[in-house]
């Protein structure tokens, strides 16, 4: 926390917007072409408030598994990654805290 204004600058708050935008954007382009490639027939109400991906496959005259399979291992690489990454960087924070000799320092560092 003492640390925080030193590395989060412009610079990095920059960073970190341009990496989202830069690995989102291409994953929804991706997924509109591929909905907006599939025969549509029938009925085209969806009984959803969003119009989300999902109940727009279900209105397709093909099967489209392989899309949805695309659609749940994307999302779920979307939600892994940063889980990771936060579990991670609390592992390496409860390792360095545990690295310190008096049994005093690691009780205030966890506290």
């Amino acid at each position: 926390p003492l640390h925080y204004p030193l590395v989060m600058n412009h610079k990095v708050c920059v960073q970190l917007v341009t990496a989202s935008w830069v690995s989102g954007v291409p994953v929804m382009v991706g997924q509109t072409c591929q909905v907006f490639s599939l025969p549509f027939c029938g009925s085209n109400t969806i009984n959803h408030f969003f119009c989300d991906i999902p109940p727009v496959l279900k209105l397709a005259c093909r099967d489209t598994f392989m899309n949805e399979l695309a659609v749940y291992v994307v999302a779920v690489i979307f939600i892994m990654v940063p889980f990771l990454l936060i579990v991670i960087s609390y592992g390496k924070i409860i390792s360095s805290i545990l690295k310190l000799s008096s049994a005093r320092g690691r009780a205030k560092a966890f506290s």
